[in-house]
């Protein structure tokens, strides 16, 4: 690895000779056997990963260096690409790279549909207003008369006198016998 390391410093504006160190870079890692990963791309150029990504997204200074650099990460993620088709790398691997250099995401598509009710058609609120009291206590007013029950006129059942007629859910109470 130590061989793919230039031995000169770098003119950072100089473009050819960055275009010359990558060739060098890709030949040797043909030779080799190498694969082709950014980190050692930019280490053969003579740069680190900070300095790409300044040259990359900020593009600071020459125009025609951050095509370069552009170009080099576009064939670094074309290698890898073809790793992944080829079986030559676990895909878990490849998706960490893809992710982590090429600016590949995981994305979820969330769809909303508005103005929908999920218990249905809403109802009048008389009507549903109506339709509790009617279940709940039994009271009928304002329905028509054919639905209206009569309720009794006495309040003495057969068992003892009824002190009160609740208009809440409970039961009536019963008066205490002597």
């Amino acid at each position: 690895m130590q061989a793919i390391l230039p031995t000169e410093p770098l003119n950072r504006d100089d473009v050819e000779e960055m275009e010359r160190r990558f060739a060098r870079y890709l030949e040797m890692c043909a030779e080799w056997d190498m694969k082709v990963g950014n980190q050692a791309a930019y280490a053969a150029i003579g740069i680190d990963k900070g300095d790409a990504y300044e040259w990359t997204n900020r593009n600071l200074g020459n125009p025609a260096r951050t095509a370069f650099i552009k170009k080099v990460q576009k064939i670094c993620a074309m290698y890898r690409e073809g790793l992944m088709e080829d079986g030559k790398v676990n895909p878990v691997t490849g998706i960490f790279w893809q992710k982590n250099y090429d600016g590949l995401k995981d994305q979820q598509e969330v769809v909303l549909t508005p103005n929908t009710n999920p218990l249905g058609e809403q109802k009048d609120a008389e009507a549903l207003k109506q339709k509790y009291l009617e279940n709940t206590y039994g009271v009928t007013e304002g329905l028509p008369a054919a639905d209206v029950q009569e309720l009794p006129e006495s309040t003495e059942g057969a068992e003892g006198t009824i002190v009160e007629i609740a208009e809440s859910p409970r039961k009536a109470q019963k008066a205490p016998t002597d």
